[in-house]
């Protein structure tokens, strides 16, 4: 599991109760440890007096222990009425710009027996969350409450995987191997727009150099040996000529040689019809494979579709693989049910129960046949869907839930038939606003909320069909 560093900032002002103040920061301390992926990083009693945060000077602190550690995102959180001057004017402002913030209020301490208020954390938070308006600081918020309620948790554990995909997608670099298909203006990317809004960078690889890495490549080699029983282990290899095997194996090793050394967190790969013509192969599970290893490979050269694929997995904390899905067709006899399939390419690890992948030929492009193709059938459960467009310099997001479901028919290549609340209004917003053929589905329903948050703090719009989402506050 990716683990994320986040600052806490215990607000806490002079004039409200110290000891009711450390309680609360123990046990904010305290739920943040369960958190899953979060390693917290917060001032302690050797930076601060009782790991506080209410002093200009104790602000400094804590900015340069979050500066020190690279947080990726920080949490701000009234112990007490809280002090805006050093959490938000001195912290917060002092880290690079665009760092996510999280900010909240703990619930009221008991009065003493004369009516004396130690906390007045409701009131301190508007103070707070008007010094990050004033600033022009993007922030989400939890509402007040204890740290032992539910929702603490949960929104924490939201804003920790949207600051994971945050970080790791600022600068990813992504790789072009090769020409998007000449009929595919829908797999269209602006490159300008992706260094000016996330600094990204797409790095152009002709087709033929990866094909001169797999010739370099011996079919008896060692390593082209080694994978092929690594490809065939787990698999049903059928029919599949072993040539066809050892150029699969042969172009997963240049595809491999090209990410380490261009430095690659995804690549969007042409898919078809030169490799094809070239090897009789198809890639198509070769992407698979990547994918399943963390390397994200969308077909067909789609860029942004490799960029989705890349916050999915990220949102995920890396613990699951995402898979790069057409939006096939509705079901021929139940309502709101979707195919979510393409020609072979899922991660394995996606393969359903009692169904074993196997190698089949692809039916659509020649020559025929040309092997490399997976046929499985995804393993049932809550997904997530998502896709990113641009138009014009702006990105949105399309952000859907759904549900992988035991039903038929069968058909080839890799898929699943995804029930969802109302297939029709995801049609509807997905035409108005865009939405290509190109989608990812993701095995995990919190990736939906975390890249919600994820798209807010990047200035990304997000398409929900049918529902609301929570916005930046």
């Amino acid at each position: 599991m990716q683990h994320v560093k986040i600052g806490f900032i215990p607000s806490h002002r002079e004039s409200f109760g110290d000891d009711w103040a450390a309680r609360m920061r123990a046990r904010c301390v305290e739920q943040f440890k369960r958190v899953p992926g979060l390693d917290l990083v917060v001032p302690d009693e050797s930076l601060t007096r009782r790991g506080l945060v209410y002093s200009l000077e104790e602000g400094e602190r804590a900015r340069d222990l979050f500066l020190r550690e690279q947080v990726a995102g920080v949490i701000v959180g009234g112990m007490t009425f809280g002090h805006e001057t050093s959490a938000v004017g001195v912290v917060v402002a002092g880290l690079p710009h665009g760092t996510p913030v999280l900010q909240f209020a703990t619930k009221a301490a008991p009065m003493s027996e004369s009516g004396m208020r130690p906390s007045d954390s409701w009131c301190g938070q508007f103070a707070i969350t008007s010094a990050l308006r004033r600033r022009a600081i993007r922030f989400q918020h939890i509402p007040t409450c204890f740290p032992e309620e539910p929702v603490f948790a949960r929104e924490a554990a939201r804003f920790v995987r949207a600051c994971a995909a945050v970080q790791g997608f600022r600068g990813a670099r992504l790789g072009q191997i090769g020409a998007r298909p000449e009929e595919f203006e829908s797999v269209w990317w602006d490159e300008a727009s992706l260094q000016k809004s996330f600094n990204q960078t797409v790095v152009p690889v002709d087709l033929a150099e990866m094909f001169a890495r797999m010739e370099a490549v011996g079919s008896e080699a060692k390593e082209t040996q080694d994978l092929m029983e690594e490809m065939s282990t787990g698999v049903d290899i059928g029919a599949i000529p072993r040539q066809c095997l050892s150029n699969l194996a042969r172009a997963e090793i240049a595809l491999r040689q090209l990410a380490r050394e261009k430095h690659l967190v995804g690549m969007g790969v042409n898919c078809w019809t030169q490799v094809q013509q070239r090897f009789g192969i198809c890639v198509c599970s070769v992407l698979g494979r990547l994918t399943d290893s963390g390397l994200m490979a969308s077909c067909e050269t789609d860029i942004y579709g490799a960029a989705t694929m890349w916050a999915a997995y990220l949102a995920s904390l890396g613990q699951v693989a995402p898979h790069f899905i057409d939006w096939t067709e509705l079901h021929p006899e139940q309502e709101n049910v979707f195919l979510a399939w393409h020609c072979g390419n899922a991660p394995p690890s996606l393969c359903g129960t009692g169904c074993m992948p196997r190698f089949l030929p692809q039916p659509f492009v020649p020559p025929d046949p040309s092997w490399g193709t997976l046929h499985m059938r995804l393993r049932l459960g809550p997904v997530t869907c998502a896709r990113l467009v641009e138009y014009d310099g702006h990105f949105s997001m399309f952000i859907g839930q759904g549900e992988v479901c035991d039903t038929g028919p069968e058909t080839h290549g890799t898929y699943g038939w995804v029930r969802v609340d109302d297939v029709l209004e995801w049609e509807r917003v997905m035409v108005e606003k865009g939405i290509i053929h190109h989608g990812v589905l993701i095995h995990d329903p919190e990736v939906g909320p975390a890249l919600e948050s994820f798209c807010e703090f990047l200035g990304i719009e997000v398409i929900r069909a049918g529902s609301s989402q929570r916005r930046l506050a």
